[in-house]
């Protein structure tokens, strides 16, 4: 199936846990990573390192690791629409923050900005807790040994 879009997601990890997010002004949605989608003519590589940046007011990251690329399929409006997922790992190394809130200012599909909370979990908590097939990569980054305990 021909992709409709094409995404990339990244498993940022610090001290053994995994930055996830969550919506507070839209408690329906789902826990997520960092991802969104890529612009034309940008690469996965570009585009995982802008989205980390204007996810999460992070610095860019340095080294982004591709762990693996796969389709997610889910049905909308009686339709199935095929995202192509490209997944990247970035171990953070210096001290974050055990939490805080940042400003989406670019939403797809524009609009207002989107405020995001984000906080650390650890992997196998993660795994149980993400939404929209978010967990589907992590056995490549656990099976990669990267993501070091503290």
């Amino acid at each position: 199936m021909k992709p409709d879009a094409h995404k990339v997601l990244i498993y940022a990890t610090w001290q053994g846990r995994l930055l996830l997010f969550d919506e507070p002004d839209f408690p329906e949605i789902e826990i997520q990573v960092p991802g969104g989608t890529m612009e034309p003519g940008e690469s996965p590589e570009q585009a995982a390192a802008r989205e980390f940046t204007e996810e999460t007011g992070l610095t860019s990251p340095q080294a982004l690791t591709h762990l693996v690329t796969q389709d997610y399929h889910y049905k909308k409006d009686e339709r199935t629409v095929c995202h192509r997922r490209h997944y990247f790992h970035v171990a953070l190394g210096e001290e974050q923050q055990e939490s805080w809130t940042h400003q989406e200012m670019t939403p797809f599909g524009g609009g207002e900005p989107i405020r995001f909370r984000f906080f650390w979990l650890e992997i196998e908590e993660a795994r149980s807790r993400l939404g929209y097939g978010m967990q589907d990569a992590l056995d490549f980054l656990e099976a990669r040994c990267i993501c070091p305990s503290p």
